[in-house]
């Protein structure tokens, strides 16, 4: 673990060292991000638009077909309602047909109906087809077949409503023209039934006209272009990709380099280059351990030495046997010390042996006598 006086001595790193130190993992970064791009592009991205155009035609410009429309906002209504019948089961099995028919493209409802979408546009009056496929011509042609598809049937529907209007007036025709056979001549009936059936005619010449102005409810259509070719998105995507994998990649360089167990690693390792570890030896068993043996048993202590009481209050330490073979005080009298340590009155003069040490009684002094020769051999 790094201390922090280890991380104060650590080099500041710069962003291309620490890009340059990992380049070849920024580098796979890099085309790991762009490959992603491009296989989101070929499975997501690759589907072709197609918007068809067509204004739907007002109501109220017709005497028998306005469908409840008579103001602004009624007819805002109608448009909307328009546009979820372009979108219709209706519709759009009848553009299976055409596409079938018409450019050998066969398709299911369901698909169809994922890929078709009508809306109300910005204006009023307006709706506006939007088709996706896997080509351009083929959504163009999708989208062309809708529209087509929305002014036959409308145009039928309006046919029926029509045809319904006229055999209406038709049968009160017949029905004034038998009474007016009944009635006298210049009388008022016959007048008034004239007038009856002049009125059913004009009628019946308002309704052909009303078909005719609102034909198959569109007043104008901007088809999609079968021949537009939509620029490809992979190369744009790819470079969005790569761009976004470089600052990933960047990105994670810089934190690895500043990281401080990382740079702490590469200080103690010199280069910093990765080490590869050694495989560790198998584990060999453990010799057994001899048997422990018994403690030895303890030593006893000495007991203490019994404290004499004809020591009258002398505590004198042990010393050097060697060097207490002979103790004589000086005086006539005095207290000696043999070799076993028991004391003795000892006559003037004393005795001296060879190398012996003598001790001062009043000043403690030692003193060395020296033996006499011709003494020892004159004595008994």
């Amino acid at each position: 673990m790094a201390t922090n006086g280890t991380e104060d001595m650590l080099p500041e790193v710069g962003l291309l060292e620490a890009v340059w130190r990992y380049r070849w993992s920024s580098l796979l970064i890099i085309i790991l991000s762009g490959l992603l791009a491009a296989e989101a592009t070929f499975l997501v991205l690759n589907k072709a638009e197609a918007v068809a155009r067509f204004a739907v035609t007002d109501p109220r410009s017709t005497t028998f077909l306005r469908q409840g429309v008579s103001s602004d906002s009624s007819y805002i209504a109608y448009t909307a309602q328009r546009a979820v019948f372009a979108e219709s089961e209706k519709v759009l099995t009848r553009t299976q047909e055409i596409l079938k028919a018409e450019h050998s493209y066969t398709i299911d409802l369901e698909t169809l109906r994922d890929s078709v979408q009508a809306a109300p546009g910005s204006s009023g009056g307006i709706i506006e087809v939007q088709t996706t496929a896997k080509t351009d011509q083929v959504a163009a042609n999708i989208a062309n077949s809708v529209v087509q598809a929305y002014q036959e049937l409308t145009a039928t529907a309006a046919e029926v409503e029509q045809a319904k209007l006229v055999k209406s007036i038709k049968t009160t025709q017949s029905q004034v023209r038998a009474s007016l056979k009944s009635a006298p001549e210049g009388s008022a009936l016959a007048n008034s039934l004239s007038e009856v059936l002049a009125q059913l005619q004009l009628k019946e010449s308002d309704a052909q006209i009303d078909l005719a102005t609102y034909s198959n409810g569109t007043r104008f259509v901007d088809q999609a272009n079968p021949e537009r070719i939509t620029p490809s998105k992979l190369p744009k995507n790819i470079a969005i990709g790569l761009a976004l994998g470089a600052l990933i990649a960047i990105v994670i360089a810089f934190l690895r380099a500043t990281n401080p167990i990382a740079r702490v690693h590469r200080v103690t390792t010199g280069d910093g280059q990765r080490k590869r570890r050694r495989r560790a030896a198998p584990d060999e068993p453990a010799p057994p351990e001899p048997p422990m043996a018994d403690p030895p048993p303890a030593r006893p202590s000495p007991s203490p030495r019994p404290i004499d009481e004809d020591d009258d209050g002398d505590r004198t330490d042990v010393y050097d046997r060697d060097s207490l073979l002979t103790y004589r005080p000086n005086g006539n009298s005095g207290l000696s010390r043999d070799a076993t340590g028991n004391r003795s009155k000892s006559s003037s003069g004393g005795s001296k042996s060879n190398g012996s040490k003598a001790y001062d009684s009043e000043n403690g002094d030692e003193k060395l006598d020296v033996a006499d020769p011709s003494a020892e051999a004159n004595s008994p």
